[in-house]
């Protein structure tokens, strides 16, 4: 089941101003540990300002973790190595530490140590990846939270929980060896069968998403969020809210087809622009 939120102009993003109904298959966490997945890029420019998660999305669970009585909650990223402290500061992101003093931790998945804190994770079956070396840090937690970023991706279509859960991986450019768009959208399908045991629940931020590219786009005033327990359920729904046809995107029929189970407000479609070299 997919929750869009619509029409909101989330000037504040506060706990009590969600429906409870937002959150339906949110899981226990009491006294659990708590890995969050935010879509961040490295570092965020002035020019840039809606390529990444929104700070307030990730506060918003954060408080809901809370909430609920989670022991421990770790916010983690592994894209650019070297550039966690620019990373955190441009995008707001490390006032959270101190603000959730003794709960919250921020962990660069990459940096200094952690480089070789990576451990195997296969498939059976799989259409071109048998496996991917996921962060430690990630595998020790309890519940796995993502929270992607709504907006179109130059070799993928679109970017969004799937896609985001590479930034939890080792050598993240094998998914596409040669810039081959085809080899992506094979091994993106198989992140999902990888990632969606232990993915609980998604929370995407579509409040200001970003047209024609995946950094440094054009941004698109959606003013949604969504959540939802099934990872491939929230990209459908994020792709039709982007006026994009999921059939377009090779890597969510390369999952399942029956697009038409995800239903999305009429009045939240816009028409995103995907990038210069797809075609729609």
């Amino acid at each position: 089941m997919v929750v869009v939120l619509e029409n909101k102009t989330y000037r504040s993003l506060q706990l009590n101003s969600i429906p409870d109904h937002f959150w339906q298959g949110f899981p226990q966490v009491k006294g659990a540990s708590v890995f969050l997945k935010p879509n961040l890029v490295t570092p965020k420019s002035l020019w840039d300002s809606d390529s990444t998660t929104d700070v307030r999305v990730t506060e918003l669970v954060i408080q809901k973790l809370i909430a609920e009585e989670a022991k421990e909650i770790i916010v983690g990223e592994c894209g650019f190595k070297n550039q966690w402290e620019a990373t955190m500061k441009t995008t707001g992101y490390d006032a959270l530490e101190e603000k959730y003093s003794g709960k919250v931790c921020l962990i660069p998945l990459q940096d200094g140590p952690n480089f070789h804190k990576f451990t195997l994770q296969r498939l059976e079956k799989y259409l071109s990846l048998y496996g991917v070396k996921f962060s430690d840090y990630m595998l020790a937690c309890d519940v796995v939270i993502n929270l992607p970023k709504m907006k179109v991706h130059t070799m993928a279509g679109v970017t969004g929980a799937i896609k985001n859960m590479m930034g939890t991986m080792a050598q993240k450019g094998s998914m596409h060896p040669r810039a081959n768009a085809n080899i992506l959208h094979k091994r993106l399908a198989d992140l999902y069968q990888l990632t969606k045991s232990f993915v609980r629940f998604t929370v995407m931020d579509g409040i200001v998403g970003a047209e024609y590219s995946e950094q440094c786009g054009l941004p698109i005033y959606s003013k949604v969020l969504i959540s939802g327990i099934d990872q491939w359920e929230v990209d459908v729904a994020a792709t039709k809210l982007m006026g994009i046809d999921p059939n377009q995107i090779q890597y969510l029929k390369n999952i399942r087809r029956d697009f038409q189970s995800i239903e999305v407000p009429s009045s939240s479609i816009q028409h995103y622009e995907m990038p210069l070299s797809k075609k729609r």
